[in-house]
């Protein structure tokens, strides 16, 4: 659906000579990943708001986006199967943050964090087969990671005391993209 779209989307600027023919797969490329941007963030709103969980949804829509932006993580195959994974690692994330949310303490919520923070340290970046990274980009990607979590850390922290449901959906929302490194991570063993 996203691929059509954005098909469609340049062949209607090229038509008009808003852009050129040369540049018209990377303007395919980047309108898909703008589509499926939208149609994430667009689930994301709508089950937040049905569950009645809208602020944490966004709180868990910019640290996903945000995190896996530099960290990596694991890739659908289809635009189809990445936009029911993400839906699923949200109603997950919820789920588990409203289950642990009662009975969480800040030392819990900080060995989560721990946990994330290893994996981060461990194997960020994660290439995708769509966005190979210099060396000079892993570097930087790394450390750029690095600072988030330590970010997300103090955040949590701080958050925990003024508004305990926010800092669970925030830390669950990393364990989750750190779950989603290691399962890259075991494909890419297995692979070879």
């Amino acid at each position: 659906m996203a691929h059509r779209a954005a098909v469609k989307i340049a062949d209607f600027l090229c038509k008009n000579n808003t852009i050129q023919d040369e540049d018209k797969d990377i303007y395919i490329y980047g309108f898909e990943i703008f589509l499926s941007n939208l149609i994430n963030f667009t689930i994301v709103a709508v089950l937040g708001y049905l569950l009645n969980q809208f602020n944490e949804a966004m709180l868990f829509y910019v640290a996903f986006v945000t995190t896996r932006s530099y960290s990596g993580g694991y890739h659908a195959s289809t635009y189809l199967k990445c936009n029911i994974i993400f839906a699923s690692v949200f109603l997950i994330t919820m789920l588990v943050s409203r289950i642990l949310l009662p009975t969480i303490s800040l030392v819990y919520l900080l060995v989560f964090m721990a946990i994330y923070i290893g994996c981060i340290l461990e194997y960020a970046p994660i290439e995708n087969s769509n966005k190979k990274l210099l060396e000079s980009d892993k570097i930087r990607y790394k450390k750029i990671s690095i600072v988030i979590s330590i970010c997300w850390t103090v955040l949590v922290t701080v958050v925990y005391f003024i508004a305990k449901e926010y800092a669970t959906t925030l830390t669950m929302t990393l364990v989750m993209v750190a779950m989603l490194m290691l399962i890259e991570e075991n494909k890419r063993k297995e692979m070879y």
